[in-house]
């Protein structure tokens, strides 16, 4: 039984006591008035929201208009339930994770919507932008936005190619800010690749986490809740040779 006292601006449903055992509450409160988007909620952008609203941002909303499929059950966090996934209409992806994850945090608000030129501008406001989605050319467009919106943004992508009997790759993570962008052209393009394996439904959930991953930290790096000594503003993990490289530093 939770028998601890939240705070009115608590924006969890229980106490984090996680935090408060490691006395690290100061530093959530880096967090608590910002309000995050997630652009996309495939594996890589589901694992963001998994990490997210594990953090007291004022609000987190999420966007896609598609049905949560079979093959996005096996690159998510968690397990969905077989009725579910069988439902005669299927299941929102919005609406499924809105499900589970609303039972942690207060602010989730779920859109079933894709973000679009059209409508770009109604995350004007947001503190952060996560964009995990798989059109290079509406990736692309939506970068541009937010960098006349002066709205920070982290893009995340994961290019996988087959090498002999095995695959191999790389999971790039880009962030753009209004005191660096001129990295922008040359790490998010904006056309299609016919050769990225990972374009074809390859379902490889470790990958999807690895990138969330490394974009939460960067976010939480942006946010000042770790130390950020390079200021990489793109990162991209090498899967053969297990290397991290830390690009584009403000000069």
């Amino acid at each position: 039984m939770i028998t601890e006292v939240m705070s009115d601006t608590n924006v969890f449903n229980y106490p984090d006591t996680n935090s408060s055992r490691a006395g690290i509450e100061f530093l959530n409160r880096k967090f608590e008035n910002q309000k995050i988007a997630i652009i996309g909620l495939g594996g890589t952008g589901s694992y963001i929201l998994d990490q997210v609203a594990k953090t007291p941002v004022k609000e987190i909303h999420i966007f896609d208009a598609d049905v949560f499929q079979l093959h996005n059950a096996f690159r998510s966090p968690g397990a969905v339930s077989s009725e579910k996934l069988e439902a005669e209409n299927g299941i929102m992806k919005v609406d499924y994770y809105y499900g589970i994850y609303s039972n942690m945090h207060a602010g989730i608000k779920a859109h079933t919507k894709y973000i679009t030129l059209e409508n770009v501008s109604e995350l004007k406001d947001f503190s952060y932008v996560f964009i995990s989605i798989d059109k290079n050319e509406v990736r692309y467009n939506l970068t541009k936005a937010f960098l006349n919106m002066g709205v920070t943004f982290i893009d995340v992508g994961i290019g996988v190619n087959k090498s002999d009997d095995c695959l191999n790759g790389a999971v790039r993570v880009t962030v753009g800010t209004t005191g660096k962008s001129d990295h922008l052209d040359f790490r998010i393009g904006s056309s299609e690749s016919e050769e990225n394996e990972y374009s074809n439904n390859i379902q490889i959930a470790d990958l999807n986490c690895l990138n969330a991953m490394l974009a939460v930290l960067k976010w939480k790096k942006l946010s000042g809740f770790y130390q950020d000594v390079k200021q990489e503003h793109n990162s991209l993990f090498l899967i053969n040779t297990n290397k991290l490289l830390n690009e584009d530093n403000p000069a």
